[in-house]
């Protein structure tokens, strides 16, 4: 097994995240980096030369330290070399969801305001109103002359000169959905994201043998990082689709060897569903990681009891500051209800109300300190102020996350719930959390989301099942092993459960079904 790179050595002082890459690159020019659905390959220094090549020519362009460079594809190894060359003049880059409207990205547009947009074939729709930026590149055909095509690009004299950036500034915004509606970019540092990848790839080692799977949306924080982690563990990294999430993705998985998946609870659930049908040979599989959702004990179980020898890595994070802690597999055995411990130079504690540190086991606000908290939320100064605060001179800035939970005694991170998930049902404030994995655990449950309609004060269950079950059944056994005030009134079965962008529950949608 090929050693893996310790925390000190993921990150450099003056590489900043392309750094990554490079040094990857020198270590193992021909070993491979980059697959995909599309049939793209690239080793690391095919990568590397790649990343130079477009940094060549969007600095020609003028693309300089501190702009914004838009990057609009659909999952694909591009991606990757559009973000290390942007980082590498020092610009920061914006990885845009491909299945966002044109309103939607509009919205982040005016925001992130780009020098630079790069796009494909297939996203090319939702960008209807550009032509106030100068810079555009796009894979596959140009529809006129305003566009540059990749290949044409690709064919600029290397970007040769050093790194021009500081570790301090921004290296990426992540825009996600704001308190008020309007999304809001999570403004991200290169030191904040190369000293997390050291902290989480501490934890999770990833190998150099490994091939990782990932489908999720690469605009997603936890997509986004693998094609980091896989860097920075020499790792060969195949980039799917979130639509390749459903009957055809054993075959995938067993097809490209994936041996690490990282993934949500409802992929894991697909797999769920057609393992009850079917076995599933998948023997390259060793590892999966889960954050985003809780994933529920039953999953892991089932997950286990398909693969044999499986490691589950369970997570907890924010976009914020992408990751707050991991459950090893060992501590997964002793602390099952856990999402582990923080990661290393991570101080995570819980707060009352007014703000004072709670005693160990307490639940109340978490709040998280370290060097990979960011930045704050791109030119809103209000919601920054309220997330991220310094309490004192000699502090460093906390994240106050607004979900709840706890930390025992000897480190380990219990999580409440979302602060916006939070219920208040017959005057018993709850989880849907608690709710939704005890569903998961009645046999025939695939997934579940809980609800609560206001204008009746009533709890309804969203279910997907592997078999005919009754709304009765589910209730007669919630209520077995739940109180009667978290008993919900009503199941509602779904052939099939509406997702985000993310590949998460769509709750939203659901919501307003229940409304309907």
């Amino acid at each position: 097994m090929s050693r893996v790179p310790t925390l000190a050595q993921c990150w450099q002082p003056g590489a900043g995240v392309s750094g990554m890459l490079f040094s990857a690159a020198r270590a193992r020019p021909d070993e491979p980096y980059l697959a995909d659905r599309h049939g793209s390959e690239f080793t690391y220094g095919e990568a590397a030369e790649a990343v130079r090549a477009l940094a060549g020519f969007l600095s020609e362009k003028g693309v300089k330290r501190g702009d914004r460079v838009a990057i609009h594809f659909q999952n694909r190894s591009e991606i990757a070399i559009a973000l290390f060359a942007t980082s590498l003049l020092g610009a920061a880059y914006v990885v845009l969801n491909a299945k966002l409207k044109p309103k939607g990205l509009r919205k982040i547009l005016d925001q992130a305001e780009p020098v630079a947009v790069l796009a494909d074939e297939s996203t090319l729709a939702n960008l209807e109103a550009v032509d106030d930026i100068s810079t555009k590149v796009i894979f596959g055909d140009t529809p006129d002359a305003s566009w540059t095509s990749w290949e044409e690009a690709l064919k600029s004299p290397p970007f040769s000169r050093d790194w021009p950036g500081y570790d301090v500034d921004a290296a990426c915004l992540v825009f996600t959905s704001g308190s008020t509606g309007t999304p809001r970019g999570v403004t991200l540092s290169h030191d904040n994201i190369c000293f997390v990848v050291g902290a989480i790839q501490d934890r999770l080692q990833y190998r150099a043998e490994d091939t990782v799977g990932v489908f999720l949306p690469l605009a997603f924080d936890y997509g986004l990082y693998q094609i980091f982690l896989a860097a920075a563990a020499g790792a060969k990294l195949y980039i799917g689709d979130p639509d390749q999430v459903g009957p055809r993705l054993p075959k995938v998985m067993s097809e490209a060897e994936i041996s690490v998946l990282p993934g949500v609870p409802s992929v894991y659930a697909a797999l769920i569903a057609l393992g009850r049908r079917r076995s599933l040979d998948l023997p390259k599989l060793r590892a999966i990681t889960n954050t985003g959702e809780r994933l529920p004990l039953s999953y892991i179980e089932e997950m286990q009891n398909m693969f044999s020898g499986l490691e589950v890595f369970v997570m907890y994070g924010l976009t914020e500051c992408k990751r707050v802690s991991i459950m090893t597999p060992e501590e997964l055995k002793t602390h099952p209800d856990s999402v582990g411990r923080a990661l290393a130079g991570t101080e995570v504690y819980a707060v009352n109300e007014t703000g004072e540190r709670l005693a160990p086991g307490e639940v109340g606000e978490l709040v998280v300190r370290g060097r990979h908290i960011a930045h704050g939320y791109w030119r809103a100064p209000e919601e920054t102020e309220k997330r991220f605060r310094k309490r004192a001179p000699e502090n460093a800035v906390e994240l106050f996350t607004g979900d709840s939970g706890s930390v025992d005694a000897d480190g380990f991170l219990y999580f409440s719930a979302r602060s916006d998930d939070l219920l208040k049902h017959r005057g018993n404030r709850m989880s849907p959390v608690e709710i939704e994995n005890e569903a998961c655990t009645i046999d025939g449950v695939v997934e579940a989301s809980l609800l609560k309609r206001e204008k009746d004060d009533t709890l309804h269950l969203f279910v997907t099942t592997s078999s005919e079950l009754e709304s009765d059944h589910i209730l007669r056994k919630l209520s077995e092993t739940l109180e009667p005030a978290k008993v919900p009134e009503f199941v509602i079965p779904l052939t099939e459960m509406p997702k985000s962008m993310n590949g998460k529950i769509d709750r939203k949608e659901l919501a307003a079904r229940l409304e309907d």
